[in-house]
């Protein structure tokens, strides 16, 4: 009985942000499945929440509207998603209901990402796409507006296509593979399983909109100013768990834990693997937020959100103080 009281005081002071909650050393994060989770899986492994005295619970989402509604309501502590998606809940442009103000930030950055347009096997240029239906993950949030600007720029206008909320990048591959989508945006290691089933690539529509902040960490402010040094913990589990990806002696092992994390071969898993550290889509060293990008991020929101909106300034989304503390400045 008093076990179940207990957890009964920890549920109530987790939904009323009350200074119970500074006891927590149990996580519960979400994510999208993928390589821009590998760090959190890393971490996870080997050992590196543990060493911060931390249990992590790792959730996948199935959309960002359920991934962002319940952060801010409470049921997830942090979430691992795309930049964008803080900015539009932040500003009250979300898709998904929320309970209570929205004061979330960002505590850690990430990296950029590869998104991969694909489509049926039959279409073979985006001017083909004229008249079809996208899958996205939302309307109004994460990448919609990167794709929008990336078929603005080869000809295609908003009236000349549909967008269609199917939710993260393993079920916009599943609308694709049933024939429900003509085409849909896709990021590793989910894009070469889509090649390698034989659905054409179109381009990478990040490269329409130049350095883009893809993955960041966030959390509630109130939560990370309550739970501080699980806040700091946490981060400097993730900042290792980078640091362990960048060493090459590790890319076997790690291609061996994104492949049993999202339930594919290392075959598929190797190539994301090693984009974790080269190319566009690469993590920032130890986890350091880019600035330039997050901006690049404000200004596509800005030109495409209804109702337009003045956003910013980069500042106003982020507090570095947790990082600066994982990392000894």
């Amino acid at each position: 009985m008093r076990n179940l009281m207990s957890a009964a005081v920890a549920a109530a002071a987790l939904i009323a942000g009350s200074p119970a909650m500074a006891q927590t050393r149990t996580l519960e994060v979400i994510v999208f499945a993928g390589a821009s989770a590998l760090p959190i899986y890393v971490a996870q492994d080997k050992g590196f929440f543990a060493k911060e005295g931390l249990t992590v619970n790792v959730t996948a989402t199935p959309s960002s509207g359920f991934q962002m509604s319940n952060l801010i309501n409470g049921k997830f502590h942090i979430a691992g998603t795309a930049a964008d998606n803080l900015i539009a809940y932040q500003e009250g442009q979300g898709t998904a209901a929320v309970e209570g103000p929205v004061d979330l930030v960002i505590v850690m950055g990430g990296s950029s990402t590869e998104l991969a347009l694909m489509a049926q096997p039959s279409i073979k240029t985006i001017g083909e796409l004229k008249g079809k239906q996208f899958a996205l993950d939302s309307l109004s949030t994460g990448y919609a507006f990167v794709l929008r600007k990336m078929l603005q720029k080869n000809g295609l206008q908003p009236a000349d296509y549909e967008f269609v909320a199917v939710g993260g990048t393993r079920e916009r591959l599943e609308s694709l593979k049933e024939g429900k989508m003509s085409a849909a945006l896709v990021s590793e290691p989910f894009t070469t399983q889509a090649k390698n089933a034989g659905y054409t690539f179109l381009g990478e529509a990040v490269s329409a909109v130049g350095p883009y902040l893809a993955s960041v960490q966030i959390t509630n402010r109130a939560w990370a100013k309550q739970n501080e040094a699980a806040m700091v913990g946490y981060i400097r589990g993730l900042v290792n768990a980078v640091d362990w990806l960048y060493d090459s002696a590790n890319t076997d092992e790690a291609v061996k834990i994104l492949a049993a994390k999202v339930n594919t071969s290392e075959a598929v898993a190797r190539p994301s693997t090693i984009g974790v550290t080269k190319g566009q889509a690469a993590l920032a060293p130890k986890g350091a937020l880019d600035v330039a990008g997050l901006r690049t991020v404000l200004e596509v929101r800005e030109q495409f959100a209804e109702p337009k909106k003045a956003m910013g300034p980069p500042e106003k989304y982020y507090d570095l103080s947790y990082y600066n503390k994982a990392v000894g400045k």
